[in-house]
């Protein structure tokens, strides 16, 4: 395949279709002409996803999604205009500035990017190129669930080939991979290190029994063997040629009533120095019984956890145990078990900390407190070091392993392990690093942490800014100043995706090179990144009045990629080397249409100073009186640049773009609010933003309607028992009655829904029996009475998230009312349409809805009683 130059039509089906409607202006007229953009033409948007640079930054990748699912990976140059693509594909790899390797459906693309060659290997499943860029590692299919491993050079020649692979772990590094092989009863297991030459050994071979869970980190090999009684955990010590087996039966403390668990999502791990090996147990299964479903139920107030957790995700208690066998002295330890099932490692292997995340239990908020142990891996002791802990914020070990940070009661603290003392390490500290304006009944969250350093310090985030702690808590340096501006920064973290959460973060952030920035003003919506340094503070790299995101650099030198969009902008693909650079222009059509355009608003209620985004009609005429829809949440402001692609498929019905081109004007106001009073809070501070945009905008003020799902719908149905200022109202899958929600066991982790009231969104505060008039005054279905507006609801009929019950109970309250009002149930849906029929039906019918009651539209069939 020779290299494509951008410009000419190079993309088969629709992708090619699109770039011909861009690039021939003849089809849509004179270039200055713009026309309404139809319904039928949505499908010719897609979405940007950013992929990767290549190593020297001289090749880009990046996706783009379409409505039709005619998905297509792009790699393009950045020097130039060269471009190739890869239809169905969704991700890749780029070996060195050569080759870049991707999968489309189960066929292997290998593109020579110097040549423009491409070569097709079908029926791949896995594939990796060595780090050293000299050879590609293809997992082939066979049968019967099996793979052909190949290892091929620069020129294609295989120089390896392995049948019957069952199992195989690529070197993080890439330096290598270890494969398992099943040929009948005969089982094989070993290595091939992917050096120039390459070098291949046998770890075991012949064996009788299988191997799984593979692992490879510096020069240990680890993995598991299933024997007829029990499995084995091997460990293989490269550098030394030695193998060493962990025999559950004949090990000094193996617990007798567990064995090692053959569960694939609970990996194994290995220190850096390869010296513990940490692994999983799982309770006999006489212990594991599982629930008879034609047995009487038995639910008991004092449970500490209901009876449909037991039943459907099982006892915490029971959960498998991690362990670690430390093979200097080949000693066994276990390091969680029944009384303190949960917990994570430092950063050096040489502890760990561990707790009972249902310690106090039963209580009422979504996740309790919890004690926090921390155990010496070498002697097995353990000490409690936190009683009751609180923060949302999980402890974190610093990466040298030798401290512990963690939140109370808004400041941060440092546990010293060795020294085993606590250090408050922002006292008497003039900012605070904890949310500011918190608006839910809960504990401030922390901003956050930036990292550890190496010369003993952490860093910090308050709202805006990074601050530099040591552990001892006796200097507090800020190293940005963006409060006094209105930024907010932090820092990038560009390391490799972590495979748990067991496993401390190792890089240390190095104060003499620097980090990257990035940096938001929030009040804004402008963005970008910075570098910092400890010389030079900050230095900005890219800040638009724009959003900038999914930033990622070239692995070898300062180059980084990102995407720029607004409102009024298409997403476009950015390179930054010295200076913005643009790669990839999407959406090019959209100069040939309408579009609206995004304003920011400001507004004051509930006495909080509070900002919306007010979106235009495409091809607005200040002389036209237009209808508005009031899109309702939280906090929307955040969305300000944001680019939404014009669509008929949404989840919740609703899509900024589709109802802008329709002639509507699109509010979306941030909320103030009062805690134990949302009905007033929530009218007032949609009112006060509704006020506002009617005295900018040529907006007829009888024509005004409200939308909301989820949370938004709870809203929405509470405004309108509140006021009669809008024209029509549409609730999707909302809260309607917080008696009955209240007493409702939670759908998807089978908790009580205590905490959605007491603690979160609902913002009461109490419990229903402390404050039992707010629960009454803030219920819609109680306020139904009041309700003037014609309302449209809908709900997925299998919602457990919020129970579709709660829309029927307002449906029945209207109805024995006689109000307005049509629910549209949609079978075997939940909280969220995922069917695309049915989200293109919700679409449909809200947009007729809002027509007939915003534009004097035509009444549908659908909305008139006795409808059949």
């Amino acid at each position: 395949m020779q290299a494509i130059k951008s410009y000419k039509p190079f993309v088969a089906g629709l992708t090619g279709f699109i770039f011909w409607l861009v690039t021939c202006p003849q089809l849509w007229g004179q270039d200055n002409q713009k026309r309404f953009l139809t319904k039928e033409e949505y499908s010719l948007w897609s979405k940007l996803v950013a992929r990767k640079l290549s190593n020297n930054g001289d090749w880009a990748s990046y996706l783009l999604l379409y409505e039709s699912k005619k998905d297509t990976l792009f790699v393009k140059s950045t020097k130039n205009n060269v471009t190739y693509y890869f239809p169905n594909a969704k991700d890749g790899e780029f070996n060195g500035e050569s080759e870049f390797a991707c999968i489309a459906r189960d066929t292997l693309l290998l593109q020579n990017l110097s040549t423009g060659n491409l070569n097709k290997t079908p029926n791949v499943y896995d594939f990796a190129f060595s780090s050293n860029e000299h050879f590609l590692a293809v997992l082939i299919k066979q049968a019967q669930e099996k793979y052909t491993l190949e290892i091929k050079d620069a020129t294609g020649k295989v120089q390896e080939r392995i049948s019957d692979v069952s199992q195989w772990y690529f070197e993080p590094k890439h330096t290598g991979v270890v494969y398992a092989t099943a040929s009948g009863e005969n089982h094989s297991i070993g290595f091939i290190n992917l050096e120039n030459p390459i070098i291949k050994k046998m770890i075991l071979s012949d064996s009788k029994s299988d191997f799984q869970s593979l692992i490879w980190k510096n020069n240990t090999i680890a993995f598991l063997q299933n024997t007829k009684d029990n499995l084995l955990l091997l460990h293989y010590n490269i550098k030394k040629d030695r193998l060493r087996k962990f025999d559950p039966i004949s090990q000094k403390g193996f617990p007798l009533d567990m064995k090692i668990s053959a569960e694939l999502y609970n990996s194994l791990m290995v220190s850096d120095d390869g010296n513990r090996i940490f692994f999983w147990l799982k309770e006999n299964e006489e212990r594991l019984h599982t629930i008879d479903p034609d047995a009487v139920q038995i639910w008991n107030t004092q449970d500490r956890l209901l009876f449909d957790h037991k039943k459907y995700i099982g006892e915490i208690s029971l959960l498998d145990k991690m362990a670690v066998w430390s093979l200097k002295e080949n000693k066994f330890l276990q390091i969680t078990d029944r009384q303190l099932p949960r917990g994570f490692l430092t950063a050096d292997y040489t502890h760990a900390l561990i707790y009972d995340p249902i310690a106090y239990e039963p209580q009422n908020n979504f996740e309790g407190p919890f004690d926090l142990y921390i155990v010496d891996l070498q002697t097995g002791k353990r000490k409690c070091i936190l009683e009751q802990y609180t923060s949302d914020q999980i402890p974190i070990p610093s990466t040298d392993g030798n401290y512990l940070s963690y939140a109370k009661e808004g400041h941060w603290w440092i546990y010293d392990i060795k020294k085993d003392t606590h250090t408050h390490i922002t006292l008497e500290s003039s900012e605070s690093f904890f949310k500011e304006n918190q608006d839910m009944p809960v504990e401030a969250s922390p901003y956050g942490i930036g990292g550890w350093t190496a010369d003993g310090s952490i860093i910090l985030y308050d709202k805006y800014d990074l601050w530099q702690i040591p552990w001892d808590g006796s200097v507090k340096k800020r190293l940005t100043h963006g409060r006094e501006i209105q930024k907010t920064y932090r820092i990038k973290d560009f390391s490799e995706f972590r495979l748990n959460d067991i496993e401390a973060k190792k890089a240390t952030l190095d104060l003499n090179s620097g980090f990257i920035l990035e940096t938001k003003d929030k009040k804004t919506g402008a963005s970008g990144f910075s570098k910092w340094t400890l010389s030079g503070g900050i230095s900005d790299m890219v800040w638009e009045n724009k959003k900038i995101s999914q930033l990622s650099k070239a692995r070898n030198v300062d180059s980084y990629m990102y995407i720029e969009q607004s409102y009024e902008l298409s997403p476009r693909l950015m390179m930054y080397d010295g200076r913005p650079k643009q790669i990839v222009e999407t959406n090019k059509q959209q100069q040939h249409f309408y579009w609206g355009k995004a304003e920011a608003i400001e507004y004051t209620a509930c006495g909080k100073n509070l900002q919306g985004i007010l979106y235009y009609p495409a091809g607005y005429n200040k002389e036209t009186k237009y209808p508005m829809i009031v899109h309702i949440y939280e906090r929307q402001f955040q969305y300000f640049n944001d680019y939404e692609n014009p669509s008929l498929y949404s989840s919740d019905g609703f899509n900024t773009s589709h109802f802008t081109q329709q002639g509507y004007f699109v509010l979306l106001p941030d909320m103030g609010f009062e805690i134990g009073n949302l009905a007033d809070s929530t009218k007032k501070s949609v009112l006060a933003a509704v006020d506002i945009v009617l005295k900018k905008a040529s907006i007829d003020p009888k024509k005004v309607g409200l939308n909301g799902h989820s949370f938004g719908g709870y809203e929405t149905d509470l405004i309108i028992t509140q006021t009669d200022r809008f024209a029509t109202a549409v609730s999707g899958a909302a809260w309607t009655d917080l008696i009955s929600s209240y007493l409702y066991v939670g759908g998807t982790f089978k908790r009580p829904d205590f905490y959605r009231a007491e603690h979160d969104q609902l913002r009461i505060g109490k419990s229903l029996f402390e404050d039992t008039e707010s629960y009454l005054k803030n219920s819609p279905v109680l306020q139904a009475a009041n309700v003037t507006t014609p309302l449209l609801g809908w709900t997925g009929e299998d919602d457990r998230h919020i129970h579709s019950l709660q829309s029927m109970e307002f449906y029945m309250a209207l109805r024995r009312l006689g109000k307005t009002h049509t629910l549209l149930v949609y079978p075997e849906e939940g909280h969220n349409l995922e069917q695309r029929k049915n989200q293109k039906d919700l679409t449909k019918r809200i947009g007729q809805w809002f027509d007939y009651y915003l534009k004097n539209g035509k009444q549908q069939q659908w909305m008139k009683n006795n409808f059949k």
